[in-house]
Order: C-alpha cells, then structure tokens, then sequence
C-alpha cells in the first residue's frame, strides 16, 4: 500500500535523533564570520536531493524552510497553528471541506505571482510525484479556486490531522509553476532540476550546490517579509560531532545544531563563548520490546521489565538538562497535560522473579542511533545481566532498524531508540509506530483494539472527541508493555554568542529559521 511505503520513508528519514547538524566554515573565526556578513553552518551527512516534493529527511530541512513555504505553519514551541502563505482558513461542518485565503502581493523567488492556481500547481505535483511526503494528500478529493486569493481543498474523508500536515516541515511546498514548466525534463515535473535549485517563496534562494561538499544560501530578492541578515548562508559536510564541537569553540562556525553529548554541553557553557539552548520538541526516547521474543513474549515478563524502569533516574543518567523523564503517552504538547498518562509505578522487584525461568538465554538490546541510546542499552544490558540473563548490546544501522518490520529476524529482544513525528499531532505519531502493520512498528506489536479507537479518532469532526479517542487508543497500546516510554528529550542547539534571533518550532529537530537569525 502506498501510504505504507511513503511512511516508511518518513520516519526512517525524520528521526532526527540520528541525526547532527553543526556550524562550520573556512577561517576567519567569530569576527570573521560576522564581518563577512555569512553563516557558517555544516551537515552531518550530505543531504538527499532538495526537492521538497520528495525530500524527507533530517539533514536538509533547515535548507528547504528557509527556501520554501507551506500555508501553514507553528507558533515557536507551541502546537499552535498559525498563517504562512495562508492567512485564514475554515473547515466545513462536515469536516471535509477547507477553505483558505491567500496571502496576496507575495511572489516566487522567479519574481512570478503566487496564487490559487499556484497553490493547487503545488499540491498535485506533491501527489504526482509519489514520494515520502505525498502520503499526506492521499486523502485529497479535488480542488477549487474560486478566486486568485481563494484555494480550496476537497477531502474524501473527514481527517484531524489534515490542518498539521500542512503545518509540517515536510508539508506541502509551494513551488512556482512557471520554473516547474520550465526545467521540467521527460515529465519529471522538474524534479531533477529542484534536487539542487529552488522555485520557492521563501527568504532564501538555493544557489549553489556541489553535492556532499557545499550547499550555498543567497536572499530571494522577492521575499515578501522581513529581509535577512546575512548575505551568505553556507553549509559544509562535517560529519563528526567532537570536530563540530572543537570548530564552534574556535570560532570558525557559528552554530552545532545536534549532535552532542550532555558533556558537551557542559563545556560549551563552561567556555563562555557560547550559548546551549534546550528547546521543547517533540522528541522520545523509548525501549521498544519484541512481542516474539522467547523472554519479553511474555506479558508477565514485559510488565515486569516496564515497573524495573525508573524513568527519573535513566533521564538523570543518559540525558542530564536534555531532557526530561517522559510521563505520557504522546510527546508532550500532542494533547493537553495529563490527557494520555504514562506512568507505570516503579517496582524493581519483580523483575528478577519474572526472569527467574530464563535464566542464562541469550537476549539481544539493538540500539539506534546516537549516544544516548547506546548508553541506554548499556544501562539496561547491566542490570539484566545480573539477574541472569546473557544480555548483549548490538548497534544497528539506519537501514536494518527500518528494514525491521519487513524482515523479523533482524529484530532484537529490546531496542533502545529515539523517534519524532512530522506534526503536532496524535495521529501522526501512533499511525506510524503503534498501528498493527505500520511500517515503523518495527518490532510488530499489535493492539487491533486500539488500531479501532486511532481510525475512529482521525474521522471525527470534533477535536475534542479525537482527542479523547486518541487519548483511549494511547492507553490500549501502553497496557500492551511493547513500546516503554523513557525520557521526553529536548532538541539542543549550541550557538556562538554574538547571534541573536534563534527561533524554534516543535516539529522541526536540529534546524532554526534562518531568515530570524542576526548578529548583535
């Protein structure tokens, strides 16, 4: 199924936890950097092609926010949805008709004018294209454009989440037309052209790029808001966190964007050069539990591992100030405080008693895929080894952790990861990892009881009746002890002093607005 396939590919790409960002650039150190009025900033991994329509991964989406806009997006750190490119919208009684007005004198970075037309351009290429992000308008009937302001879109189905998809960094772009016609190639909709070049209304215009080398940042002339102030923005391939760090504390970038370790963080402070910031997001790290396992298969002996588990002091452990212990279901900010609770007693004792029949078997604690979760594993490992148990810690890779809910033999007995959605949204996150059959359920737990209660939540027209079914669903699959939330974990950015304007928002992990970001 094709919704399947393309969120696979979203999540296997958005786990930013993986994933480390940081600021670099040739010589020249703080001053220099300011005086020449460029931002230096680095990826940890060269991005995929820059074509927002296909484009879903971590690294690169500080790149195609600054480039392009969707009509939604979020207020900084907040859930709350607020006007982009549209600067209204409404949503039929039925809950499947959406009417936006557009914002008006705004155009593409080709100087053309965007409007309705545009937007509708924009949507179906989404579609067209087939790729990650195309899931979200799968639910899509048809369009309208009653004026050049006026865009509407027709749902087949009432759907909650449909608002936040719009809002999401992987959301639907809005690209220019005309350019889209003009470097289309043998019906690719221009998509060769766009992995390296832009066509948006954003701040930014792509302008240069030498694939896993460098990718350059020039302002769009035609930007309908406030100019940006930096003349360069320039990007670098810097793969290693201790190098990214040593670079910022010498002078010669100008930003680490995730990548780094509590210590780290302690000595960037410690420095004075810089500032650590901790941004609430929408980031959880958790021990998922393989329901086939020959020791966890047990619901007895699951209960048991989830009650062993001190949230509190595993946070203290592996994260210090990064984060806090999780105590609901969703990531924070999803659904209101205390509406999806998640906070098993902590009874260490049983433990030991339920594994007592398996004492010597081997078990396997895969982990993916920064640090953290290596050190989680590490923690867990030692305290089922000495109750017995022959515990192993293996690292696994992006391909096999995604290859996992496809292939059950690569699947481990316990697997310490960190994930994050594409929205603001409780369906965005239990579709995708709790859901019988999701393609990010990759150690294939199943609860179809709440399955029901999720697809029943998603059709409502009422947000709060969604929320409480979301909220009913959230309990059926923590009663099944296969997904242990541990910590909620905030996206750290580590900037140079000297820089002002960081502004964040909570589906975006590892990237700022660059367009807000100015020297003192």
């Amino acid at each position: 199924m094709k919704s399947r396939k393309c969120l696979a590919a979203l999540l296997a790409l958005s786990l930013v936890a993986a994933v480390a960002f940081a600021g670099c650039g040739g010589g020249g150190g703080t001053a220099g950097a300011t005086s020449s009025n460029e931002l230096h900033l680095a990826f940890a991994e060269a991005p995929a092609p820059l074509d927002p329509d296909t484009f879903y991964e971590a690294d690169g989406t500080i790149i195609t926010g600054a480039v392009y806009e969707r009509l939604l997006q979020y207020k900084p750190n907040s859930p709350q949805l607020t006007p982009m490119l549209a600067t209204s919208w409404k949503v039929s009684p039925d809950g499947k008709k959406y009417t936006f007005q557009l914002r008006k004198g705004v155009k593409f970075s080709d100087g053309t004018p965007f409007d309705a037309a545009a937007a509708q351009a924009s949507f179906e290429r989404r579609t067209a294209l087939e790729g990650g992000p195309s899931y979200m308008l799968e639910n899509v009937a048809s369009y309208e454009t009653p004026s050049e302001s006026t865009f509407v879109v027709n749902l087949k189905e009432p759907q909650v989440p449909f608002l936040d998809y719009l809002a999401s960094p992987f959301g639907p772009a809005i690209t220019s037309p005309t350019t889209i016609k003009k470097e289309e190639k043998n019906g690719d909709h221009a998509a060769a052209w766009l992995g390296s070049h832009s066509a948006g209304t954003g701040p930014y215009v792509l302008s240069e790029v030498d694939q896993g080398v460098r990718y350059t940042l020039t302002p769009n002339k035609y930007y309908w808001g406030k100019k940006p102030a930096f003349e360069t923005v320039s990007f670098t391939v810097v793969p290693d966190p201790e190098t990214q760090r040593l670079q910022l504390e010498g002078g010669t970038l100008d930003a680490v964007l995730g990548g780094l370790t509590t210590k780290d963080d302690e000595a960037l402070e410690a420095g004075g050069q810089v500032n650590v910031y901790h941004f609430p997001a929408l980031l959880k790290a958790a021990v998922w539990v393989n329901p086939e396992s020959k020791v966890f298969g047990s619901p007895s002996v699951r209960q048991a591992l989830r009650e062993s588990l001190d949230n509190t002091e595993l946070t203290k452990q592996v994260y210090g100030k990064r984060a806090l212990p999780s105590t609901e279901a969703y990531p924070p900010g999803m659904l209101p405080k205390g509406a999806a609770p998640d906070e098993p007693k902590v009874d260490p004792s049983k433990l030991e008693a339920a594994l007592a029949p398996y004492k010597g078997d081997e078990v396997v604690i895969g982990w993916w895929a920064d640090s953290a979760m290596r050190d989680l594993a590490n923690l867990i490992q030692v305290k089922l080894h000495e109750l017995g148990l022959n515990a192993s810690v293996h690292q696994y890779s992006g391909a096999e952790t995604f290859t996992m809910a496809e292939k059950p033999s690569l699947r481990p007995d316990l697997f310490a990861i960190t994930l994050n959605p594409d929205a603001v949204a409780p369906d965005t996150w239990a579709r995708i990892y709790w859901r019988t059959g999701a393609p990010v359920n990759m150690l294939g737990c199943s609860v179809p009881a709440a399955d029901k209660l999720l697809d029943e939540a998603s059709r409502q027209t009422s947000k709060q009746r969604s929320e409480e079914l979301g909220a009913q669903a959230a309990e059926k699959y923590m009663a099944s002890d296969c997904w242990l939330n541990v910590s909620d974990v905030y996206d750290t950015i580590a900037v140079r002093k000297g820089l002002t304007g960081i502004v964040h928002q909570l589906p975006w992990l590892g990237a700022i607005e660059l367009a807000a970001v100015r020297p003192q």
